[in-house]
């Protein structure tokens, strides 16, 4: 084990329902704000939050829902995570559902999931229509504060509705246990059998379900709370999609910790959440961090200020080496840009160009990488707050061992320290297998039991881990030289006329693969006529091209003018390219 481990601050817990009912204990503190309406900001309790959660598991639990499958579809609310953790206290099986999909495409994964029951938002009903009814569920609970009116009925006949209010049901919860009806506390919990049931995103044009069971979600959790350097004291603003499973994963690490999470009303608003709610850290992925460095940079350029600020840069690193730091004074106006206080970034679901964490940490903002996958619940590894090393993907959690597998003349054997390879991991964050799909599910593990992430790394001689690009992107060339297009893009990206960009490889007319960046320029460079795009482009790529060995260089340049199409966690949908 790594001498650069933190200690663990936190207690682990043996299933859903305790974690839940310990931090009701917690009283008045605030676990979540939100916006209701247009403006109106709200909060809502550790106490209330665990109530609301055990009466809902209570409720369902009544309504038969005991190991069946329920789906949600929502944007993000507060209703979102009670409603998950309230399917988990009740020994059912979440489907989280994007709600940026297809209405067909959620129906579809709604009936392959032999849902029982759906939470739905009124957004999401709409958008459904008369296709829900297609879904064949039994149960449909609104998830809905606004315009919210209690319910009046008697509870004699109350299970034979088809269509709940949420907080009509945690309601009815609250009745059973008031009579004495034990509910959740009469459940004994297999922590090993499949407790979520997570479509993946598809970035390669397919989608499987990862099954995960309680002591996946749990272990993993714990280990990102004992890892990360967050307290009680700090305050989160909840970005990324809730149905994706490293913000899951990152809410109930947050509860853990004892933290409040304020949650984004709109991708378009994160800037002004960030002035509104001014949180401490941020959970993002590489395109969010980018795009907030690329609007701090321009800011800069647009009042003149690069040499001023390039001397302060320099002129704090002087000071840290005699143990003053005064980053954050000097650079309160960036720090201000991002809400005031701001300390901590935790940034995972694609590679990271290092120079970003260094960039972010001259002006006192600590950005640490991590590296997961749906299938391990879903994280491996993290930088720990022990030791940032700027390149690596971190330490492997603790749950976990995690080796490099590399072929040999077509014999696959362990690699050693800095022989690269492919990433496998055994251990409690590993999923279960694949729903349905036995084939899928043993062509993903090796023989000795190790899960197959397709991503292509190297350990360090303390440990760290480094990825250098998935499996199934790598191209290789005509010569039998190996190329990640990962690589190429952290340099294209550094770009300031490059806004997003991604490099593949197309056949020639030899039928040659031929190393190509598509590239979205950035909107200054959009201004120009279409000759002058051009040139820019293609002068900003020669300059990559310098930097690299000529097996990597870029030989062909596409240019489009819109963005590239992605999954609801921002990831390029490579397979439409």
């Amino acid at each position: 084990m790594s001498k650069y481990y933190p200690k663990d601050r936190f207690p682990s817990y043996p299933d859903f329902r305790a974690l839940v009912t310990a931090v009701g204990k917690r009283g008045e503190k605030t676990f979540y704000k939100y916006i209701l309406g247009k403006d109106e900001i709200r909060e809502l309790s550790y106490k209330q939050f665990s109530d609301n959660i055990i009466r809902l598991a209570t409720a369902l639990y009544a309504l038969g829902l005991k190991g069946k499958r329920i789906a949600i579809v929502s944007e993000a609310r507060a209703e979102w995570f009670q409603a998950y953790l309230g399917t988990l206290c009740a020994s059912s099986v979440i489907v989280p559902i994007d709600k940026e999909l297809m209405p067909e495409q959620i129906i579809n994964f709604a009936s392959l999931a032999e849902c029982d029951a759906v939470f739905i938002s009124p957004a999401c009903k709409e958008k459904l229509g008369t296709l829900l009814d297609e879904a064949n569920v039994k149960y449909i609970i609104e998830m809905t504060e606004e315009g919210y009116s209690p319910y009046k009925g008697g509870y004699e006949n109350y299970r034979d509705n088809k269509v709940f209010n949420f907080y009509d049901l945690v309601a009815y919860g609250r009745h059973l246990m008031d009579a004495g009806f034990l509910g959740v506390f009469d459940i004994t919990y297999d922590v090993d059998a499949m407790c979520a049931l997570i479509f993946t995103s598809g970035t390669t044009g397919t989608s499987k379900g990862v099954m995960l069971s309680q002591r996946n979600l749990l272990t993993c959790a714990w280990c990102c709370a004992n890892t990360t350097p967050f307290t009680a004291n700090d305050v989160f603003l909840s970005v990324l999609p809730m149905h994706h499973t490293y913000e899951t994963t990152i809410q109930i690490a947050i509860l853990i910790v004892g933290a409040t999470i304020c949650i984004n009303n709109s991708i378009k608003y994160v800037m002004r959440n960030l002035k509104r709610f001014q949180p401490t850290g941020l959970v993002l992925v590489p395109l969010f961090v980018q795009t907030i460095f690329k609007r701090i940079s321009e800011e800069i350029r647009k009042k003149g200020k690069e040499n001023t600020f390039n001397k302060a840069v320099k002129l704090t690193k002087g000071l840290r080496k005699i143990k003053l730091d005064l980053r954050r004074p000097v650079f309160s106006e960036v720090i201000s840009a991002l809400g005031g206080k701001i300390k901590n970034i935790i940034c995972g679901g694609a590679a990271l160009d290092e120079e970003l964490v260094r960039r972010f940490e001259e002006f006192g903002v600590n950005l640490y990488q991590g590296y997961g996958i749906t299938e391990c619940s879903p994280l491996v590894s993290v930088n720990p707050y022990t030791k940032i090393k700027y390149a690596s993907i971190g330490l492997p959690i603790k749950c976990c061992d995690v080796k490099i597998l590399k072929d040999v003349c077509g014999r696959e054997v362990y690699a050693e320290t800095r022989e690269h390879g492919e990433i496998i991991v055994k251990g409690d964050n590993v999923m279960l297998g694949y729903f349905k799909n036995a084939e899928a599910t043993n062509d993903s593990f090796t023989s000795d039991g190790y899960f197959r992430t397709g991503d292509i790394g190297y350990f360090d001689d303390d440990g760290y881990l480094y990825i250098t690009g998935r499996k199934k992107n790598l191209i290789i060339l005509s010569n039998g030289k190996n190329v990640y297009p990962e690589e190429i893009e952290e340099y294209l990206l550094r770009l300031d006329s490059i806004k997003e960009c991604a490099v593949i490889a197309r056949n020639n007319e030899l039928d040659e693969p031929v190393i190509t960046a598509i590239i979205v320029p950035d909107d200054s460079v959009l201004a120009m006529d279409d000759a002058g795009i051009q040139t820019k482009i293609k002068e900003d790529v020669l300059s990559v091209n310098d930097k690299l060995p000529s097996f990597k260089q870029i030989r062909n340049i596409e240019i489009r003018k819109t963005d590239f199409e992605k999954t609801s966690s921002q990831k390029i949908k490579r397979h439409v390219l």
